[in-house]
């Protein structure tokens, strides 16, 4: 009896240990880690300097919203002029999911993922192969997905969100109904324009660095906290392991 004794009081140690490890994420951010986030911030915000706010009740600064993303998506629709050329112009072609749009002469063109600007300069590379100097513009006329959010990840919610008005990151995790209780809130991923970014959600919700504004297009992935996975299959577990103390209690 003694020695199960032993075992269940060193097992439930143990537990209460890496507990005590796995909680080690609850540290403040230093200085260094708050300024750093701010100068994150502030190139999502496209604000010229990033604004660390000393104090919960400062106020932070909050940039104005920037024009829509310059990259073609499935489903934009487009208008492609090709210079005193009409039979080789097309008005209103839609980018396929694939991320094609089909034109005389040349045939499929994959232009999803492109700017504007190199689209252009594609279909202008496969027109000099029958003609000569072609000049080629482009026009979006309606761009499909420029006023949605999309969250993914350890979100309670995850999904494609409409952008009305100004809508804010801090904004668009509560559309998708919070963090899970596994998720990294100090390190957030942010997707513009195909760069990667890093949000710390911890700072913004303190009111230490700006909001960022959302664009059309963004893209936020929320991902794992392995502390906080682990710290989840102890508590998890813990039942399991205390059992021999409870059952010895009884005899």
């Amino acid at each position: 009896m003694i020695k199960r004794l032993k075992i269940g009081f060193t097992a439930l140690v143990v537990t209460m240990l890496l507990l005590n490890g796995c909680s080690r994420y609850n540290k403040p951010a230093t200085a260094a880690e708050t300024a750093a986030a701010a100068r994150s911030v502030a190139v999502l915000n496209n604000t010229p300097s990033a604004s660390v706010v000393p104090s919960y009740n400062a106020k932070v600064v909050r940039a104005t919203p920037v024009v829509a993303s310059n990259i073609i998506s499935a489903n934009d629709i487009l208008d492609i002029n090709v210079f005193k050329v009409a039979d080789l112009s097309a008005k209103a072609l839609i980018v396929e999911a694939s991320g094609f749009i089909s034109m005389p002469l040349i045939g499929s063109v994959k232009v999803a993922g492109l700017s504007i600007s190199q689209a252009e300069n594609t279909i202008t590379q496969r027109l000099k192969q029958y003609m000569q100097d072609p000049k080629v513009s482009i026009t979006r006329t309606n761009k499909a997905i420029e006023n949605r959010v999309t969250v993914e990840g350890e979100v309670k919610a995850p999904g494609v969100f409409p952008i009305k008005g100004n809508l804010s990151f801090l904004q668009a995790i509560a559309m998708a109904q919070g963090l899970s209780n596994v998720a990294e809130s100090r390190n957030v991923l942010f997707f513009r324009d195909g760069k990667r970014h890093s949000v710390n959600l911890d700072l913004v919700r303190l009111g230490k660095i700006a909001d960022p504004i959302l664009r059309g297009d963004d893209r936020i992935i929320v991902l794992k906290n392995a502390s906080k996975v682990r710290e989840r299959k102890v508590i998890d577990y813990l039942p399991a392991v205390t059992a021999p103390i409870s059952i010895l209690r009884g005899l």
